[in-house]
């Protein structure tokens, strides 16, 4: 199975909710927003600043770039109808927020328009990120920024001892759900070579904490894709979800993946 992020317009309508919905989860897990607030909070914007989130999701990181980054307004460009129509629900009445059905590889912003382009959890999806990249650079103002955020992938765990089943399940899951697990470890030369300028570059631990709302969602929908491909019996599925859920319960449930976050500046002149 391909990745269905980079295609998920064309996904069924089942499919794009159950990912809205995990994208929700994820989006609001406390470890998650400060991931976020680590590296959009001390970001210097002009006054007045317009950003953009390309890949916006359910919108809840969009409206990060107004909240956490202080730009004035912000646009989301999302592929997905469904997720742009979760994101205005969530949305609705914050004039300063906009969202769009658009690609990000060729998104029709004018060049030179915005101070800040984001791109959360986007690139690992993309199959020629260098596209959105270049993108990214053409839309920017000289001097604008670029963040890039993104899962090492590689380091998703939900292991406490050897030969766990649970972590077969996230592994299982990232390698159908993620085109590129080692982006973030390319992005320097990604961003190098479309002419951006680099910054800061940080490191996110994220472990999953309290009811593990997220990591669940990557549990289960691992043992469901298990299933469907013939790996699984579904009664084995559902005894491994039992089994991440007692875990929860009993304070033993382990989530863990690092995440990497990037500044660049496009250059003035």
């Amino acid at each position: 199975m391909s990745d269905p992020y980079s295609n998920l317009a064309n996904e069924d309508d089942a499919l794009q909710a159950r990912i809205a919905d995990a994208m929700d989860a994820r989006c609001l897990e406390p470890a998650q927003v400060e991931i976020r607030r680590a590296y959009l909070g001390d970001l210097e914007l002009p006054e007045g600043a317009y950003a953009v989130e390309f890949g916006s999701g359910t919108g809840h990181v969009t409206n990060d770039l107004i909240e956490m980054a202080g730009a004035t307004k912000a646009l989301g460009i999302e592929p997905s109808p469904i997720m742009v129509e979760r994101a205005r629900q969530h949305f609705d009445g914050k004039p300063s927020l906009r969202f769009e059905v658009g690609d990000a590889r060729n998104t029709g912003l004018p060049s030179s328009s915005v101070d800040l382009v984001l791109m959360h959890t986007l690139l690992c999806h993309v199959p020629d990120p260098q596209d959105a990249v270049r993108e990214a650079h053409r839309i920017l103002k000289p001097g604008g920024l670029v963040a890039v955020c993104d899962g090492d992938y590689d380091t998703a765990t939900a292991q406490i001892a050897d030969f766990d089943p649970l972590d077969q399940l996230v592994r299982f899951m990232i390698n159908q759900n993620v085109t590129n697990l080692w982006v973030m470890r390319q992005i320097g030369e990604l961003l190098g070579a479309a002419g951006f300028e680099l910054g800061r570059r940080c490191g996110h631990g994220y472990v999953a904490e309290g009811e593990a709302g997220y990591f669940l969602t990557v549990i289960d929908r691992g043992a469901d894709r298990m299933v469907e491909t013939g790996v699984l019996f579904p009664q084995t599925a559902e005894a491994l979800k039992a089994e991440a859920r007692s875990r929860v319960s009993s304070n033993t449930f382990f989530g863990f993946m690092s995440y990497v976050s990037q500044i660049a500046r496009k250059p003035i002149g």
